[in-house]
Formats: C-alpha cells, sequence, structure tokens
C-alpha cells in the first residue's frame, strides 16, 4: 500500500487546522481506517494536542460520550463514520466545532442545516 497520498493529505489537514482562528483544544477521529488515524495521531500527538478516536472493537456510544463530555472542538470525519457524526450533531451544541469531511471533494448539502458549525472538504486543502 502507498502511504504517500495519505501522508501528504494528513499534512495539509493538519496545516489547514493549525492555520484556523480558532484553537484547538482537542480532536475526535471518526476514522476507519487505521494507517491514517494513526498518521493523525501521531501528528496531533506530536502538536500536544488530545486526539479521541475509533476502537473496532469497542462501543462507538463509548467514543460519543468522551466527545461530548470533553473539549473536542475537531471532528474529523470519513463517510463512513457518518452515523456516529449524525448522533454527535444532535447532542452537541457547542459553538465552533469544526468538521473535517476527509473524503469529500465538495460540501455536502446536508451540511447547510448545521450552523453551529464550520464544515472543511477537501476543496479547502491547498
Amino acid at each position: 500500500m502507498c502511504y504517500k497520498l495519505p501522508i501528504k493529505q494528513v499534512t495539509s489537514w493538519i496545516n489547514v487546522l493549525t492555520s484556523t482562528n480558532i484553537p484547538i483544544k482537542s480532536v475526535a477521529l471518526l476514522i476507519n481506517n487505521s494507517p491514517v488515524q494513526n498518521l493523525f495521531i501521531e501528528q496531533f500527538s506530536h502538536l500536544n494536542i488530545k486526539t479521541y478516536q475509533l476502537i473496532k472493537e469497542a462501543d462507538p456510544n463509548q467514543l460519543l460520550k468522551q466527545i461530548l463530555n470533553s473539549d473536542c472542538n475537531i471532528l474529523m470525519v470519513d463517510r463512513s463514520s457518518y452515523p456516529l457524526l449524525r448522533q454527535v450533531m444532535s447532542a452537541d451544541t457547542q459553538q465552533n466545532i469544526i468538521i473535517a469531511l476527509t473524503q469529500e471533494s465538495w460540501m455536502p448539502d446536508w451540511t447547510w442545516t448545521f450552523t453551529q458549525c464550520h464544515f472543511l472538504s477537501q476543496q479547502d486543502l491547498p
């Protein structure tokens, strides 16, 4: 498997997120691709940013509780995790939350209904 593309994308996402005016408190990784998830964990760790991640054998509701009970203000989400994202969105009223839709080339129409969040897609990457 070629890791060059994921490494570049992870680096690009990190650069975009760290350039926002919103300080990163912690990041939830709703990503089902273990190598990509591990790259994000490693990069955020170098920046001393706490991450919460999906564990395949664990109950996703446990992660949902961790996200909602933390100061998490960034969600990195792939398409396979949209059901969990919907649960977070319906339960979370936090303002200034950034949701990076890592596999979307363009912003999906459904994002406009969640005005309390700022969504990013691949079009926001350099």
